[in-house]
């Protein structure tokens, strides 16, 4: 009888201490938030009505794509009186100069011949930046988030016109701050997408700066490799193949829970 009761220990430790191996290795495994790495709010850099909006909510667009377009009839005239007054300026210095030459004109009046046509090249310079300012492209390749615009709308400069978010994805994971001992960049993280049911792989590029003194969790971050059917907000299951069979618990290693006590 005591021998039953020595060997039941025996068997119930070998099997907790199974389960703890089992479990600690399953538990190299955390939530992930997919997040874009780049997102930012399109604003208006000048006055105007919107004459053309290139692509609405949910839309991908490639990195230089027109966003919106602002009609720009009066900055493009603008520009045009500039550059005319630009080449009046520059022929007035080249005859100041020859007069110089000639000893008909002055050091002064050269000179201030001169400051006419650098003045008239900043105006035009200017100028031609607001022109530019009416297509508001795209900064990176991306989605449209949100739309706050309306063709023919009269928008001023601040004005905020639309959300967009890259196509470049990252998983956001907050992890065990002990597993630093064995987590590094380049890591591979396989993600179980919660909305979609799909499997998508990728690699740790970035570890967070310091430690939740609280929780004892730090951030990472991995680069996802295929993200056609992901988008930010989504939530994955992230396991970390390389982890160690004790990832999961500095505390306690596999397989070592007491033994039976000796029999009596």
């Amino acid at each position: 009888m005591i021998f039953k009761t020595s060997q039941a220990m025996i068997m119930l430790c070998a099997v907790t201490g199974l389960g703890m191996s089992l479990g600690q290795t399953a538990s190299a495994a955390e939530r992930a938030q997919i997040e874009a790495l780049y997102g930012t709010t399109i604003s208006s850099e000048v006055s105007g009505r919107i004459d053309r909006i290139g692509y609405r909510e949910g839309e991908s667009f490639k990195k230089g794509a027109t966003l919106i377009s602002i009609d720009c009839t009066s900055y493009a005239a603008e520009r045009d009186r500039v550059a005319a007054k630009l080449a009046s300026a520059q022929a007035k210095r080249d005859n100041q100069e020859k007069l110089a030459q000639l000893q008909s004109a002055g050091k002064l009046e050269v000179e201030l011949a001169r400051l006419n046509v650098n003045e008239s090249a900043a105006e035009l310079k200017a100028a031609r930046a607001n022109v530019a300012r009416c297509s508001i492209n795209a900064p990176f390749a991306g989605r449209v988030d949100t739309l706050q615009a309306s063709l023919g709308q009269s928008i001023k400069p601040q004005d905020e016109l639309m959300t967009i978010v890259g196509e470049t994805l990252n998983a956001r994971v907050i992890v065990p701050a002990n597993w630093l001992s064995w987590l590094k960049k380049d890591d591979v993280v396989n993600l179980s997408v919660s909305e979609t049911g799909t499997s998508v792989s990728g690699h740790v590029v970035r570890i967070g700066a310091a430690v939740d003194p609280v929780s004892h969790t730090i951030p990472i971050w991995a680069r996802l490799d295929k993200t056609a059917d992901l988008r930010p907000g989504m939530t994955a299951r992230a396991e970390f193949p390389g982890a160690p069979n004790n990832a999961g618990s500095p505390k306690q290693q596999p397989g070592t829970a007491k033994p039976a006590p000796p029999a009596s």
